[in-house]
């Protein structure tokens, strides 16, 4: 199973407006043809009743270690899975954005962001791991009614320590947006940042990246990491990828704007 990370250097790092990067055609068409056609099902990811219609633009998500033990999942999304849930893309990873991890991260690691027990998500547990991966096949339901967005402006949980998304847009998706947006403050970070979605005027768009089929959007967790999905209009069609992470049991990423523990705070 060829790595998403193949042939990527720091050269490819694009900083604006955080460092992040964003390759159009990742894999080969024959590997992304058969990630596509063999997406987990609606039922298989959520385990609902299909006679029953899903809330609208909702996500659900189903984690590498199901889909590595399911007996239906196909061997390309298991080997898929399997490097991409493994130490050696986390090694790919830390080495690709070397230049870029936060401080904190790096203290709250002990200085290394390297040379930790590694585990599963879902299998394992922070009691026999320092660092748990994910791969996992995520989706947004149809949208139903009027248009939305599934999740606007936010940061990812304070304890991750990377994000990436591999996009398997289905061949028949015709739906508007959807698109990811890459947001910047406007007069730096907000003290409370653990929201599930931020105040609309404290960001704007700085770049949008439109919702396509096999293509890679990672980056590295930091203060300035503030993304966002983009509205989508009424479609039957789901919108489907690959969430790939890895995470501490600190949550080590906390707002330069925030009260310092202790001090009081008036209203």
């Amino acid at each position: 199973m060829r790595s998403l990370l193949s042939n990527i250097t720091q050269s490819d790092i694009d900083l604006d407006p955080f460092p992040h990067v964003f390759v159009r055609d990742v894999l080969d068409e024959e590997t992304h043809r058969a990630l596509n056609d063999g997406f987990p099902s609606f039922a298989t990811i959520t385990g609902a009743d299909p006679r029953f219609s899903p809330r609208s633009n909702r996500r659900y998500q189903l984690s590498s270690w199901p889909i590595l033990i399911h007996p239906d999942m196909s061997e390309a999304w298991k080997a898929f899975v399997a490097h991409h849930a493994s130490p050696a893309f986390y090694a790919e990873v830390v080495a690709l954005f070397r230049d870029h991890w936060p401080n904190a991260l790096r203290e709250a690691l002990g200085g290394d962001l390297m040379g930790h027990p590694m585990g599963l998500m879902l299998r394992d547990d922070f009691k026999k791991a320092r660092i748990l991966q994910d791969a996992r096949a995520e989706i947004n339901t149809p949208v139903l009614d009027k248009p939305s967005s599934s999740r606007g402006a936010h940061l990812d949980m304070p304890n991750r320590i990377f994000s990436c998304l591999y996009y398997l847009r289905h061949p028949d998706d015709d739906a508007v947006g959807g698109e990811l947006e890459l947001f910047r403050w406007k007069n730096g970070p907000v003290p409370n940042i653990n929201v599930y979605e931020l105040p609309p005027d404290a960001v704007e768009v700085v770049k949008t990246i439109p919702y396509r089929a096999n293509q890679m959007v990672i980056f590295p967790q930091s203060i300035d990491a503030v993304h966002g999905v983009g509205i989508r209009h009424s479609t039957p069609h789901i919108r489907r990828y690959v969430f790939i992470t890895a995470e501490i049991a600190d949550s080590w990423l906390v707002s330069p704007a925030a009260p310092a523990p202790g001090r009081p705070t008036f209203a």
